[in-house]
């Protein structure tokens, strides 16, 4: 242990025993000290009431109701050590709490700090990249010092529209959590239309219909992208190409189309898939989706 402190853990405990040696001052010290937590509990109880009738809202109540009695607790201890301790020790111990207290305090804030730089010159991701961390996906709107904004997508609805909510993240979050990156290196993903369809439907000219209009959304909209060298897309178009598939379940015969599209563009793409697909699917009787029988037998 270090000299300097060893002499001042020295001189404390000699405090201490100097005070235990004087019974008037001993007991003088006591009646303060009871005296002191007394208006400790006493400004605890009055700050409590008086949140309560100002702060209507449940977590700005809880969080005032908890600065005010940590507040009133630490001067509470400093008032006691300066009562049983010599003024210069009480002194250096108040530094020294203040000091956890900050160091506890700014954590956080370095590690947001860290993140941020972290996040500007890795070149994690930039404004208008769509990225997803903790399950939560949103198109990033705003990356300042302490936290990053994103403009909620999806969450509770059916497409990839954004919700009109803002998630506030903090930005140390990049070191805890893995992050899904969309638009970063590449701004085209994978999309599927779905089709469940009765045993007894026509599949195979509804397959036809579905990879119909794949071919055509391909040719007048991924393959002209690729003939002008779009950054984001391979030379490769045989990769490129949309993908039928056909499945079976216990509900009927399933299709699928698979086609890539440029995720901003996701919902608006979908729809017009749907349109001219299920126009199609129209003009044949045969053409039947699945749906679930209930039949009533008399007894």
């Amino acid at each position: 242990m270090p000299e300097f402190l060893t002499e001042y853990l020295d001189g404390l405990t000699e405090g201490l025993l100097i005070t235990l040696r004087q019974p008037d001052a001993y007991l003088n010290k006591i009646a303060l000290t009871a005296t002191i937590m007394v208006v400790g509990l006493l400004l605890n109880i009055l700050f409590k009431r008086l949140i309560i009738k100002s702060i209507n809202e449940y977590k700005r109540e809880i969080t005032a109701r908890r600065v005010a009695r940590n507040i009133i607790t630490t001067f509470t201890i400093l008032a006691v050590l300066f009562i049983w301790i010599q003024a210069i020790n009480a002194l250096i111990l108040m530094v020294l709490l203040f000091g956890v207290f900050i160091v506890f305090m700014v954590r956080g804030l370095t590690t947001n700090i860290i993140g941020y730089f972290v996040i500007k010159y890795r070149k994690y991701f930039e404004i208008g990249h769509r990225i997803e961390i903790n399950n939560i996906v949103g198109d990033v709107i705003d990356i300042n010092p302490i936290h990053i904004k994103l403009l909620e997508v999806r969450h509770n609805l059916s497409s990839d529209s954004n919700t009109g909510r803002i998630v506030k993240l903090p930005n140390s979050i990049v070191f805890n959590e893995s992050i899904e990156m969309v638009g970063v290196d590449n701004v085209f993903v994978w999309h599927e239309i779905k089709y469940v369809l009765a045993f007894d439907s026509d599949w195979k000219d509804a397959e036809r219909i579905i990879t119909r209009a794949g071919d055509v959304y391909f040719s007048n909209v991924i393959l002209p992208l690729t003939i002008e060298g779009h950054k984001h897309l391979p030379n490769n178009q045989s990769k490129l190409k949309p993908v039928f598939a056909l499945d079976t379940n216990t509900e009927g015969i399933v299709l699928i189309l698979r086609y890539m599209v440029d995720y901003r563009q996701g919902t608006s793409t979908k729809t017009d898939l749907q349109r001219v697909i299920l126009a199609e699917f129209e003009k044949n009787p045969e053409i039947k989706f699945a749906s679930v029988d209930i039949r009533i037998f008399p007894e």
